[in-house]
């Protein structure tokens, strides 16, 4: 990882939680306690954050913007109730061909986003452990009878319809989960996927860091339009599955970083679901 690399990856987890302590940073760069230590001086040097003993904060006038912010976006971004009825069509072809990349006996994950919801009402009655945050999950998959479900507890937002916080984050590290199914707000022009607000942002990239296999379902009115917490950079995703992709330069990258691209739009021979 770069200096400028690593610099924008510590401007990022301190907008997300306030602070960064300096024993976390090295585990998430891979890098010194020393390296880390200038990266902190010099960023304190430019005023982007302010240090304490052990790490840093954001200075106080842009920590009051960030939270002013947090506020305006939490407030435009929509409920689940309004997005559940935004893109169908698109969210349904998507769901139908995540159906290929599921296996019996399976331990998926599966976020709280629309798109996993509709994956989860087409997935089929057979011996399958899931865990999930939401709500609407949970009791979709409530009548399914060789579905093993678990539910990833904490903080209940209502708008979202979902669970938040370290208590839905400690589940994650007691069990081998072989494929997270996702979604996101945006795949940014900086090539990281992003969400409307820190918590989210912070529990889907737990959720990544637990399983082998990443399975990130988007449709294509998010590509490349801005959102405002970072989860994780597209490199880390192995598997994109869109209902359309336009932009052949953004394709490219994608390949480049191998990420297998899945266009619902083009005619492929789909893969079956292994039933025994």
């Amino acid at each position: 990882m770069l200096p400028i690399e690593r610099q924008q990856r510590i401007i990022d987890e301190l907008t997300i939680n306030g602070r960064v302590i300096v024993t976390e940073l090295v585990s998430l760069c891979h890098v010194s306690q020393e390296t880390i230590r200038r990266d902190l001086n010099q960023l304190e040097k430019r005023g982007l954050l302010q240090r304490s003993h052990g790490g840093a904060v954001l200075p106080k006038r842009q920590a009051a913007n960030i939270q002013g912010n947090i506020r305006a976006i939490n407030e435009y971004e929509l409920s689940f109730r309004q997005r559940i009825n935004e893109h169908v069509d698109a969210k349904m072809a998507i769901a139908k061909r995540a159906l290929d990349f599921i296996s019996v006996g399976d331990c998926l994950l599966l976020d709280s986003s629309t798109t996993c919801f509709y994956l989860a009402r087409q997935l089929p009655d057979i011996e399958l452990t899931v865990l999930t945050n939401s709500l609407r999950i949970v009791q979709t998959l409530a009548a399914r009878g060789s579905i093993r479900t678990i539910c990833l507890g904490g903080e209940y937002s209502d708008r979202y319809e979902d669970f938040h916080g370290i208590v839905a984050e400690q589940p994650l590290k007691e069990f081998q989960i072989n494929k997270i199914f996702f979604s996101c707000s945006s795949l940014g022009n900086d090539g990281y996927l992003r969400e409307g607000n820190e918590h989210n942002a912070h529990l889907k990239q737990q959720m990544i860091l637990a399983a082998e296999r990443k399975h990130l379902l988007m449709d294509s009115s998010k590509f490349l339009r801005p959102s405002f917490a970072r989860i994780c950079h597209y490199r880390d995703v192995d598997f994109l599955i869109t209902d359309q992709l336009k932009d052949k330069e953004l394709e490219q990258e994608l390949a480049w970083n191998g990420v297998n691209i899945i266009d619902c739009s083009q005619r492929s021979q789909s893969m079956q679901l292994i039933k025994n």
